[in-house]
């Protein structure tokens, strides 16, 4: 294995960390937060998951500075305990004991626990472990990195954010700011030294400047000096790829704005500015590169603590079916040195109107030349999904995409990681269609569950997770699930 390009920041982690293979049995994992095992009780709830989703690995956000916290009662489901009211609550961001040591060399500090906060004090996988492992379950980390949310949280972490086009601080963490890369580490072996864990899922929900732009209107980024340092050693010119992207930036603005649309059309003028500056996909492929070199350092950092440890990488709709400038950036092969899983995204029912949703914004733009139903058969065309099958454009936000979607998207991750690093499709069962937490709960149907979670096996998956939330995720989707699972030995 190659070295990390950032390894020096690893701690001396060693040199050379071979992978370790994943467990011959089907992984069948869940998302889960860790109020929900003190609100239904430690021995009720892991029994609750494994008979009925015949769950095997538990994927804890112990740091939860993402912001998922704080849903209302409405989009909980019934597990046969009373439902709480999340929204008139204080839940901790922090469920783990910090130590010192780990974060001599940064100057970021975790959020010090409240005692106001409801179960204070309480340490997951302290109290999860020996329950967990006697019944055969695995105990995962799961952490997204956090976003500007933190900043009053994270002490310091507003030094670590991305600097955009015009120096003004974006949303997220630098990828190459050796203070937050130095929190990170630490925060691992914090994790992997002072834990029984038997992995983790780590993930960053954003894709590259110029694709995370377009797809969701952040301003693209970061040329903060660490950034523009690796990229001219990498030879990009970096004072041409920002005033590329700020012509790009302005074009699109003025176009989304309601300006005429150009004589020789809006894409071959998009094309015109990509060939006058290529260093804009310099650019954003010097991103990519940067994203893997921290999942990179991560890996390293992680095996050197705890050699057979699972290391894997959150893969979101973004990366898989979102932005095709980003999916050809996330190449599955350039993952399998970092991870010994993948765990994509995969949520069909809820991928429907959130297809149209970006469709509706690239129309808004690049893509306004095309009807509605013209953009939606461009991108079935594009990301290989079958028009057939899937419904069109006035059934699609109600419909959802098929099961037939897990099967394609987790075949080409197969396909892609050649082997060489397992495969998880991440099934979404009943994730409000609000996008964050709207009233407008979707159900998810369980026959759909059941053949998504079959499809994603005959497709070479070796695993499944139970996704987004256990606290939203109905006992009848649990179970057909678990259903699927035990038909497939």
């Amino acid at each position: 294995m190659k070295t990390s390009v950032l390894g020096a920041l690893a701690y001396s982690v060693g040199q050379g960390t071979a992978k370790t293979p994943s467990q011959a049995r089907p992984f069948v994992g869940i998302q889960i937060a860790p109020h929900s095992f003190y609100d239904e009780g430690l021995d009720y709830c892991l029994d609750l998951l494994q008979e009925t989703g015949q769950i095997n690995a538990l994927m804890i956000a112990s740091l939860s500075y993402y912001g998922a916290m704080g849903r209302p009662r409405e989009t909980m489901a019934d597990h046969g305990k009373p439902l709480v009211d999340n929204s008139q609550r204080v839940l901790p961001r922090v469920w783990v004991r910090h130590h010192a040591k780990y974060y001599r060399d940064s100057t970021l500090r975790h959020m010090r626990p409240d005692p106001t906060w409801t179960y204070y004090g309480k340490e997951i996988y302290a109290d999860l472990a020996a329950a967990a492992h006697s019944r055969g379950m695995k105990l995962y980390e799961r952490m997204y990195e956090p976003t500007s949310k933190a900043v009053d949280s994270i002490k310091n972490f507003a030094t670590v954010l991305e600097k955009d086009l015009y120096g003004k601080l974006g949303r997220r963490p630098c990828l190459n700011n050796p203070d937050y890369l130095a929190w990170l580490m630490g925060t691992m072996r914090d994790l992997f030294e002072s834990y029984d864990l038997d992995g983790i899922q780590y993930g960053a929900e954003r894709s590259g400047p110029l694709s995370d732009w377009m797809a969701w209107g952040d301003m693209p980024g970061c040329f903060c000096s660490h950034c523009v340092a690796r990229a001219r050693k990498e030879g990009i010119n970096t004072d041409r790829a920002r005033q590329g992207l700020i012509e790009i930036h302005e074009y699109v603005t003025a176009l989304k704005e309601g300006a005429a649309p150009p004589a020789d059309g809006v894409v071959t003028v998009f094309l015109r500015l990509l060939l006058r500056y290529p260093d804009v996909l310099a650019w954003e492929y010097q991103w990519n590169r940067s994203l893997n070199g921290l999942h990179q350092l991560l890996y390293d950092t992680i095996k050197a603590i705890k050699r057979e440890a699972q290391v894997g990488r959150h893969i979101d709709h973004q990366q898989s079916s979102y932005a095709l400038l980003f999916r050809a950036a996330a190449d599955y092969a350039q993952m399998t040195d970092s991870n010994d899983f993948i765990k994509l995204i995969l949520y069909h029912d809820i991928a429907g109107p959130r297809v149209l949703s970006k469709l509706d914004h690239l129309r808004q733009h690049v893509l306004q030349e095309l009807s509605r139903p013209q953009a939606l058969d461009l991108y079935y065309a594009l990301f290989g999904y079958d028009p057939d099958v899937e419904a069109d454009e006035d059934h699609l936000a109600k419909k959802g995409l098929s099961p037939q979607y897990v099967y394609r998207e987790t075949k080409r991750a197969v396909a892609g990681v050649k082997g060489e690093a397992a495969v998880y499709a991440g099934i979404g069962l009943d994730i409000p269609k609000g996008g964050g937490w709207g009233m407008d709960k979707w159900q998810s149907d369980p026959q759909e569950v059941y053949q998504a979670t079959k499809l994603a096996f005959e497709a070479g998956g070796k695993g499944v997770v139970a996704s987004r939330e256990y606290e939203e995720i109905t006992l009848d989707s649990l179970r057909a699930m678990g259903r699927a699972v035990r038909e497939l030995g």
